[in-house]
């Protein structure tokens, strides 16, 4: 069996998405097989058009990503990539201040939650009648 042109991979993947990302250079570089058998997946789930658009699914990476606090840098590869899939800048600051009141109250939430625990307050349950 020839041995797979690495390269050829990467430049296919960024001819593809607009860009590569670190974790697929190092695994096209350490285990490509599991690479290859990872390329379906990704294509099924990101890349197909199925119900939803490739400009749907970048908003969605780049809100998702952004809630993670995943490095700016892979968040712009998306953003870059929504533009170039028709998403307007006003459509990605949108769909970017969606993440600030569920990211924002969920950590006042857990916040909350341990400082209520810690100081012994027992929250008011509602009352049954």
């Amino acid at each position: 069996m020839p041995a797979p042109n690495k390269a050829a991979h990467l430049r296919r993947v960024q001819q593809e998405l607009g860009y590569v990302s670190d974790l697929r250079k190092i695994m096209v570089t350490a285990d490509y097989n599991w690479v290859e058998a990872y390329e379906p997946f990704v294509r099924r789930t990101y890349t197909e058009q199925r119900l939803l658009d490739s400009k749907t699914k970048e908003l969605l990476q780049i809100v998702v990503e952004a809630a993670l606090r995943a490095d700016a840098d892979q968040i712009q590869s998306h953003i870059r990539t929504a533009l170039k899939e028709g998403a307007t800048s006003q459509e990605i600051l949108e769909a970017l201040e969606t993440v600030a009141l569920p990211m924002g109250m969920l950590a006042f939430r857990r916040g909350i939650q341990a400082w209520a625990n810690e100081v012994g307050l027992e929250p008011i349950e509602p009352s049954s009648g």
